[in-house]
């Protein structure tokens, strides 16, 4: 939270830079290339967690209450490309990004609150992710401070090696494990509709810093889970309404034809309901090599 806090005061209240092309978030003047294309690497530290809240029942004829938590640690190396170029009177930049699979651990976990005893069921072991993201902007300049909003896609896979099922019981007090035979697979969608604000300043001679953060107020986290031998032909859907902020500190080394900018990115999120959340902390660095036509 400090850092976001940091990166929006530094974004209202660095002065505006009115003329020059200095990092893809601010429009270029008339002399400056109209395209620019980059390529980037980044390392994520990623971690995300669902949570939701329905009644069910394991060892009772009725329903209690219960919830079931997943949590993944997707930490990867990234490969990024974006392009920014003008359309209609305004400019735009896409986004494409992709992380390789990658053998990391999750856990799935259901807890079921029987009037006599609190169960928890479920693996906690080895998986393997994937992701990409997928990022549409639309620029422009308001109060002298340039704007962007955007829709940004991110999608995960996540297969679950074979392990083991751990219950538990708090009354009496036990703890058992026994191998399961069913696969699972879950997929993670996460839609935004940000909005956001960049500022920049000029270090002195080509170095130039950019500051800024995006909201979207509202976001949607889509979880699908896939568990062919229990469930055969139906996908478990479930999805959560959360709140996305993120901030972005830039680093430009301003080349002729050839820019380089180091960045650092921070971004959670806060959920509106305790019976639906998803809940995300990532903090990534990336270097990017850019490409003036």
């Amino acid at each position: 939270m400090p850092t976001l806090l940091a990166a929006a005061a530094f974004v209202a209240g660095c002065p505006a830079v009115g003329n020059g092309q200095t990092a893809s978030q601010t429009p270029p003047d008339a002399s400056a290339p109209r395209v620019r294309l980059s390529v980037g690497y980044e390392a994520h530290r990623d971690r995300l967690r669902y949570t939701f809240e329905n009644p069910s029942n394991i060892d009772t004829p009725f329903l209690v209450p219960h919830n079931f938590v997943q949590t993944y640690v997707g930490d990867n190396l990234w490969l990024a490309s974006s392009a920014r170029y003008p359309l209609l009177a305004t400019f735009m930049k896409t986004e494409f990004a992709v992380a390789p699979e990658k053998r990391t651990v999750a856990s799935d976990l259901d807890t079921f609150f029987d009037p006599d005893d609190t169960i928890v069921s479920g693996t906690d072991g080895d998986v393997s992710m994937r992701a990409f993201r997928f990022a549409q902007w639309s620029e422009g300049r308001l109060w002298n401070l340039s704007m962007r909003m955007g829709y940004v896609y991110r999608r995960d896979r996540t297969e679950f090696h074979s392990t083991e099922r751990i219950v538990t019981h708090s009354h009496p007090a036990s703890s058992s494990r026994a191998p399961i035979a069913t696969h699972e697979t879950t997929i993670s969608q996460v839609h935004e509709v940000p909005i956001g604000v960049t500022n920049q300043r000029r270090l002195g001679g080509r170095w130039v810093m950019i500051a800024g953060a995006d909201v979207s107020p509202v976001t949607l986290a889509r979880l699908t889970t896939i568990l062919p031998e229990k469930y055969p032909g139906r996908d478990i859907l479930f999805q959560a309404k959360v709140a996305t902020l993120t901030a972005t500190a830039e680093l430009v080394w301003q080349r002729a034809r050839w820019p380089v900018t180091f960045s650092a990115v921070y971004g959670r999120t806060w959920s509106y309901r305790s019976a639906s959340q998803f809940d995300r902390d990532v903090l990534q660095v990336g270097v990017h090599l850019g490409v003036m036509p």
